[in-house]
């Protein structure tokens, strides 16, 4: 699991200024999309959906997230606060947001509340450390064209030295996601969650528009069997 002493987590996961890091190198920046917690779409169902190229390109995106509120996604369920049972696994939905757009969002300081400026600080520090491992990849291969959003569930409770500790991160062009056994034990095991959802618009591999976030994390806690 990356665990990283910092205020807040997003994707890259998460989201973002950092009070500090863990002594020695910058986390594993996971170049190749595939880090065991990632789960993004399956070929096989979803031909055209969220590829490791598409990957690259929002783990370079990181320093242009922009919280709105207008545009972002909203989860739909659960609701804030929610206790979901054990079992069945449940089924985590959002909006679709307001992505597509003629116009590239050029990034910008986020002028925000402390929350999200810890959540761009974080995600600016990630997509740095990928940009310098990641061996030239650069996010070829990729033709996705759609919306896509980046689910982040975090551990709401601090790890021993203070951080967060990201449990899953969903890339998909759908807004629904259904956790596999094992991935719903790793959200049940944490029992009390945070999670971020993040929309932007892919043309041809690129993102066009976003990313967007909304204002706030969706908090919920999954009961334990």
């Amino acid at each position: 699991m990356f665990v990283a002493r910092v205020l807040l987590v997003g994707l890259a996961s998460g989201a973002w200024a950092i009070e500090g890091c863990s002594s020695g190198p910058p986390p594993d920046p996971y170049p190749s999309c595939s880090n065991g917690h990632y789960v993004l779409d399956d070929p096989t169902v979803t031909p055209d959906g969220f590829d490791a190229g598409a990957c690259v390109a929002f783990m370079k995106s990181i320093p242009t997230i922009q919280p709105d509120a207008t545009k972002a996604p909203e989860f739909v369920t659960p609701l804030a606060g929610a206790i979901l049972p054990a079992t069945p696994i449940s089924t985590f939905k959002w909006t679709p947001g307001q992505l597509a757009s003629l116009d590239i969002i050029q990034p910008h300081p986020i002028k925000e509340p402390s929350f999200w400026h810890e959540l761009h600080e974080l995600f600016a520090f990630e997509s740095v450390a990928y940009a310098a491992t990641d061996a030239g990849l650069d996010g070829g291969g990729s033709t996705l064209t759609a919306d896509a959003y980046v689910v982040i569930f975090n551990a709401a409770s601090p790890s021993e030295d203070g951080g967060i500790t990201e449990l899953l991160r969903v890339m998909t062009i759908n807004t629904t996601f259904t956790p596999d056994d094992a991935q719903w034990a790793t959200l049940q095991a944490a029992g009390s969650i945070e999670a971020f959802v993040y929309g932007m618009h892919f043309d041809n591999g690129a993102i066009t528009s976003g990313p967007f976030a909304a204002p706030q994390a969706r908090a919920f806690s999954i009961a334990q069997q």
